[in-house]
């Protein structure tokens, strides 16, 4: 039956639902058309500030997240404020008169910590660690009458890198930077400075018929005199008790304090095999994978392969195997479905006879980063191959690449920064510093490091091709091409363009 005023009554059935009547009071207190309109102008905010402020002026980046946290807060004050007072009902308390200043509070706290930290992270120190001495061991050269030991000079100079790297407080430059100056001819002091070491190495081996001499010398940079100078005749098969000498020798006459009291020195070094035939071939393989080629990096796995046939427990041949590999899947030598897997198979081998060999865990964490895109398995791979070697230069390069992956832009140019001081002869090294700050988008700083890279390795093309991209981010088209003019001279080839 019908109402009085002629009206029908809802019936039970007609009920009006929650929903309906949420959406009704989102129309009326026009919710929707307010979140609307936040989303489009705040977007068109947002990339306004992206290219005006940072692009083009070089803010830093936090100033996005700045201007996202105060838009969020603009939304959800304009939200509150328009749902409370769209009600009809009178209120004694209004709720919207605590929450909004409440949010504007906590906005202007996030807004002063963002402004507070709105240096580049780049200025930022890098760590200087107080070394008590300083080396570096220079490309021992071959001075067989047949000059055949060159694989045989590059594996006993990089022997002693590595057993020097093990001594706390010891500087030892980097192997990468101490071969860009095999078969130059350059003043000692000049590459004292040039690696900021206070000693320099020198040495050079020579085969004569069944007998293997071995001349090596300690110069101090300070004055160029010699600190300690010795001649080593010995059969080839007390190739590990030579580079025992040389290394317990420097650690003597640097006067370091090598281990705590309780240790001896002894212990510094570790014989992952005793076999001189797979000794060999391990450094014929590394003397290969240094070249970093393709044809070069199978061939150094084959000389990994026939290592480990010899002796299965040879912890290091299987670990450079799986450098091998990585070094084929991330140059994109081949798929990485080929070779990936395989380094892992290696790295894991590896492991298994030594859990503490570093670099096992650093291609463990590249296959897991490159290839499984595993990242928070590769950062713990990462970080305890810092732990076990923290003076590796090429942990904290690759550690750097997985911090950019992950969105965390400053450690990832402070670990990069790292590997350049550690090995800053590099030139991967260096090319990667510049292309990190141009994805930080600090163009100025990226144009730096690729301009000092260029000057280092001239001959290396993919910096001028950097170069003109970072030009081409700053709206400087003339200086794009003109970077890379140079490149195509060295290609013999300059293209007709002609400009102002």
């Amino acid at each position: 039956m019908g109402s009085s005023n002629g009206e029908k009554a809802p019936s039970k059935g007609a009920k009006e639902s929650p929903l309906k009547d949420f959406t009704a009071k989102l129309k009326k207190r026009h919710i929707i058309e307010t979140l609307a309109a936040f989303v489009g102008g705040g977007w068109l905010l947002l990339e306004f500030v992206h290219w005006l402020l940072v692009d083009h002026y070089h803010f830093p980046e936090r100033i996005i997240d700045f201007t996202f946290v105060t838009l969020l807060c603009a939304l959800i004050c304009t939200l509150l404020w328009r749902w409370f007072s769209g009600r009809e009902a009178p209120r004694k308390f209004k709720l919207e008169l605590v929450l909004i200043p409440l949010l504007v509070l906590i906005t202007v706290l996030l807004d002063i910590n963002i402004l507070l930290h709105l240096r580049t992270p780049e200025s930022e120190p890098v760590p200087v660690s107080k070394w008590k001495n300083s080396i570096a061991v220079l490309p021992f050269v071959d001075m067989s009458p047949q000059k055949d030991q060159d694989w045989f000079c590059d594996g006993i100079t990089e022997e002693i890198i590595t057993r020097l790297s093990q001594i706390t407080d010891l500087k030892v430059a980097a192997r990468t930077s101490v071969f860009f100056f095999k078969d130059k001819k350059q003043d000692i002091r000049e590459v004292g400075k040039t690696l900021g070491v206070a000693t320099v190495l020198e040495g050079s081996v020579q085969r004569i018929e069944t007998r293997l001499r071995a001349r090596v010398q300690l110069i101090n940079i300070s004055d160029g005199f010699h600190l300690w100078s010795e001649e080593y005749d010995r059969e080839p098969e007390d190739i590990f008790a030579l580079q025992d000498d040389i290394a317990q020798k420097i650690v003597d006459v640097l006067k370091i304090r090598l281990l705590g009291e309780k240790e001896k020195p002894t212990q510094l070094v570790k014989h992952y095999t005793e076999n001189r035939e797979v000794y060999n071939l391990y450094l014929k393989g590394r003397y290969y994978w240094n070249k970093r080629e393709k044809d070069d990096n199978l061939r150094a796995i084959e000389y990994f392969q026939e290592a480990v046939n010899k002796d299965p427990s040879y912890a290091l041949g299987y670990s450079s195997m799986g450098m091998a590999y990585v070094t084929l899947g991330s140059n994109t030598f081949f798929p990485p479905k080929e070779v990936f897997p395989k380094a892992k198979e290696a790295a894991l081998k590896a492991l298994e006879i030594d859990p503490n060999l570093d670099e096992a865990h650093i291609v463990l964490a590249a296959e897991l980063m490159w290839y499984e895109f595993d990242f928070s398995g590769a950062e713990k791979e990462f970080r305890t191959a810092i732990d076990l070697n923290a003076r590796n230069p090429d942990t904290h390069h690759w550690h750097a690449w997985l911090l950019l992956y992950s969105g965390r832009m400053e450690e990832a140019i402070r670990e990069m920064l790292l590997a350049r001081d550690l090995d800053p002869l590099a030139p991967r090294k260096n090319a990667d510093l510049g292309q990190i700050f141009y994805y930080a988008r600090d163009y100025p700083r990226a144009l730096e490091e690729l301009k000092k890279s260029i000057e280092l390795f001239p001959e290396h093309s993919g910096n001028y091709f950097r170069i003109a991209n970072v030009y081409l981010r700053m709206g400087k088209y003339k200086e794009a091409i003109e970077s890379l003019l140079p490149f195509a001279r060295q290609q013999d080839f300059v293209p007709p363009l002609a400009y102002a």
